[in-house]
């Protein structure tokens, strides 16, 4: 399924907006304060995009991202020229584009906030975009 990774100048990149034939739009968005902190974590920790590579597939003569809109966005108000890409193969088939664009924005775990509570810093997991849940002692 996977060609190769390529840096892939940021004008070749166009985020999911339905003109794959069979492929929906892209389902997610982002907010104000989530596409700040977005930002703010890709200029902390630049060398997480080459982990969580975008996942793109060549259409035409650019390529449309299936996974990493978010960071797309965050990385052209940055002023980004290339970002690191999973190139997919042109011949992978509708159906599976479709399950990969769910799949990467799948969380599957569940977290144990009481693990978090006491061993995290709920500040630092709150500047790099966690969303924590309410309670009543911590405002949370």
């Amino acid at each position: 399924m996977l060609l190769e990774s390529l840096e892939i100048p940021i004008g070749s990149l166009a985020p999911n907006s339905g003109q794959i034939p069979g492929v929906p739009t892209n389902p997610r968005t982002i907010k104000d304060g989530k596409f700040r902190a977005l930002m703010q974590s890709i200029k902390d920790n630049p060398e997480m995009l080459k982990l969580r590579e975008l996942i793109v597939f060549p259409l035409k003569k650019s390529f449309v991202v299936l996974g990493g809109n978010m960071r797309l966005s965050a990385c052209i108000e940055l002023g980004y020229k290339h970002v690191p890409c999973k190139v997919l193969n042109p011949n992978t088939p509708a159906k599976v584009l479709k399950e990969i664009i769910m799949k990467d924005n799948t969380a599957y775990g569940e977290t144990d906030w009481d693990l978090v509570a006491n061993e995290w810093d709920t500040d630092q997991l709150e500047y790099w975009g966690m969303d924590l849940p309410k309670t009543e002692n911590s405002g949370h």
